[in-house]
């Protein structure tokens, strides 16, 4: 009779515990990439450990929460069953939570701990992820100019004008003048390369041959401009003039076509400096970074854990984990294997299901309740035997 005392009283601690971890679920139901946590009972039996019930453990809910789009850049969700990898000095942290910033110093970071989100270098090791080398692109001398269009052998004249850049990122306007040269030599075009103050800087000649394609040997011409645009001293910037291969029409051409000449010029290379204008992240993982130019940088990768058995990874706090020491996680990186696909500017909710933790919440009550009335019961009885041999 006595031990319906200790059995009902494990079973309403039981409950009790139970209960504490339903209304932890429920705290948590909007906390970002949290995953709820079930609790398991184990019968207890044999005369050493008594008779009732007690508390196994729990176990983490394994399946994804709903991932919700923030149009927050370096807000990031896992498509899979990767997890994100944390790193506080020489401590590891994994989460499925992706609520990710830029901190002062560059660092792509937790938003909650401030913890490293990490990241997978060349060589396949965890590094961190900083953009402050990379605010903005630094500058790039130009080397060539590419020319397209039409000289007509029927004008006398054309013009074309484009900025070019020096090493310090300077932007330099060139005028490119052609004046038709066929009276003396068959094909010819002498060239006349003038500054922004109409300085003439350099001179060349380029030829055709009777196709109207660019003439081998006489297809490109060199010229110096100054390393610098305030006339401070260095070494002069050599640019080449590209007309084009003979025999193909995709660069400047010659030939009858009215009395307008139509050639151009465009860039090969070089740039001024460009500044960061945009942030995001791919499917794979990778950090896009667009400048103001267009021109675009992935210097990162980010890195994700994969767990054989997600269940024996320790809550820390909130939504993230720590491995024991008899699970070591495997290191990759998104599209790759079993780690899923990066989803940016998105959130995972938590995977807590209110209607189930309700009808849980249901269930303890009720096996509380009916423990409850068993040490009622049992105290009944003993009362009753009391009563009995009372005097």
């Amino acid at each position: 009779m006595f031990q319906s005392f200790f059995s009902g009283l494990s079973g309403m601690i039981t409950f009790s515990s139970g209960l504490d971890n339903i209304s932890n679920n429920i705290a948590n139901m909007n906390t970002i990439g949290y995953r709820g946590t079930n609790s398991f009972y184990q019968a207890l039996s044999g005369q050493n450990n008594g008779y009732g019930v007690r508390s196994d453990n729990t176990s983490i809910n394994l399946q994804s929460g709903e991932i919700r789009e923030t149009g927050q850049a370096t807000d990031l969700a896992i498509s899979g069953s990767g997890y994100f990898i944390l790193r506080d000095g020489g401590d590891y942290f994994y989460t499925r939570a992706g609520q990710f910033e830029f901190d002062a110093d560059g660092f792509l970071v937790d938003r909650t701990t401030g913890f490293r989100v990490a990241a997978l270098n060349e060589f396949g090791n965890l590094s961190d992820i900083n953009i402050e080398n990379y605010r903005q692109l630094n500058p790039e001398a130009t080397t060539q100019v590419n020319f397209t269009g039409n000289l007509s052998t029927g004008s006398q004249e054309g013009s074309t004008q484009i900025s070019v850049f020096n090493a310090q990122g300077e932007e330099i306007q060139l005028t490119f003048d052609f004046t038709n040269n066929t009276s003396t030599t068959a094909g010819s075009w002498l060239v006349s390369i003038k500054d922004e103050n109409d300085i003439e800087i350099g001179t060349g000649e380029v030829r055709f041959a009777p196709d109207g394609s660019p003439l081998s040997g006489f297809n490109n011409i060199s010229f110096d401009i100054p390393a610098s645009a305030n006339g401070s001293s260095g070494t002069a910037q050599t640019i080449n003039l590209y007309f084009g291969e003979e025999g193909s029409f995709a660069g400047a051409t010659s030939f009858q076509q009215g009395t307008v000449s139509t050639v151009s010029s465009n860039l090969e290379d070089g740039r001024g400096v460009e500044g960061l204008v945009a942030i995001s992240f791919k499917e794979d993982g990778s950090l896009n970074l667009l400048y103001s130019n267009g021109d675009t940088e992935e210097p990162y990768q980010i890195a994700l854990a994969y767990f054989n058995n997600e269940s024996n990874l320790t809550l820390v706090d909130g939504a993230y984990y720590e491995a024991n020491s008899s699970q070591e996680p495997q290191i990759g990186a998104a599209n790759q294997g079993v780690y899923g696909s990066i989803v940016g500017e998105s959130l995972e909710s938590s995977n807590v299901d209110l209607v189930r933790e309700f009808a849980e919440m249901i269930i303890i009550q009720r096996g509380y309740q009916a423990s409850s009335r068993a040490m009622n019961i049992s105290n009944q009885l003993v009362e009753q035997l009391y009563d009995n041999t009372r005097g």
